[in-house]
């Protein structure tokens, strides 16, 4: 994905990172009812077509990671 899109989804309100992943695109968001009515206008205005749509809660590995840069499996 071009760092344009990627650039254009961070953009998006309440989003706090966007990345390319080999199946799609991994939005990290603070507040999903915000984010997810912005992504799918995006998506629309953009023409492309949402195939698949998940939302999780982030996990106490996650957070770690996301405070430290690493993996809990990591020596």
């Amino acid at each position: 994905m071009p760092e344009s899109d990627l650039a254009a989804y961070r953009a998006l309100p309440s989003v706090r990172s966007a990345r390319a992943e080999a199946d799609g695109l991994l939005l990290t968001v603070s507040e999903p009812h915000v984010a997810i009515p912005a992504l799918l206008g995006q998506v629309q205005q953009r023409g492309r077509v949402l195939s698949r749509l998940t939302t999780r809660h982030a996990s106490l590995e996650d957070v770690f990671v996301s405070l430290t840069g690493r993996h809990l499996r990591e020596a």
